[in-house]
């Protein structure tokens, strides 16, 4: 393979050029080649290759710059999304918190309409205060009557004995 690529390039270098061998009057010597041709010089290809490389770098670190910024943009955008979702499972978390709280002001607000007040009670403890003395009172006058009828069956039962 290399001797193939050596080939062509010695017949590209040789199929350029034009192979000459005069004799020149007056002159004994023999050109058996002519002299070869000055190459042309290039004040600019040094300012083309500067310019050629800077564009290519800029074009290089443009290029990874787009790609670091792409992929930060993906991190942001992955860590945002993360907050999206752990806000929402915290809102869920509040609004079940606030449904109970809700449920519980429901239930204090029905307690606070069935139980009394503390004037309804002081009511209510004078209320059986006198229910029981009058029950107490009753009682004892019942008790009294008892045994007014005790002493006089006693007695109708101590004549009927002494009458006998």
């Amino acid at each position: 393979m290399f001797s193939r690529v050596l080939s062509r390039a010695v017949a590209v270098r040789t199929v350029g050029r034009r192979f000459e061998s005069t004799l020149k009057v007056g002159d004994t010597t023999v050109a058996s080649r002519p002299a070869a041709p000055k190459p042309k010089k290039r004040p600019i290809g040094g300012f083309r290759g500067g310019v050629v490389g800077f564009l290519l770098g800029v074009t290089s670190a443009g290029a990874l710059g787009f790609v670091y910024l792409i992929d930060e943009y993906q991190k942001a955008t992955s860590l945002v999304l993360g907050s999206v979702a752990e806000l929402e499972k915290s809102s869920l978390q509040v609004k079940s918190h606030v449904q109970k709280i809700e449920a519980v002001e429901r239930t204090l607000e029905q307690l606070k309409r069935n139980t009394p007040t503390v004037q309804q009670l002081q009511q209510a403890r004078a209320d059986w205060r006198k229910q029981n003395d009058i029950l107490t009172r009753d009682h004892l006058e019942l008790k009294a009557h008892v045994w007014e009828l005790e002493q006089d069956v006693e007695s109708v039962l101590k004549r009927s004995k002494s009458a006998k």
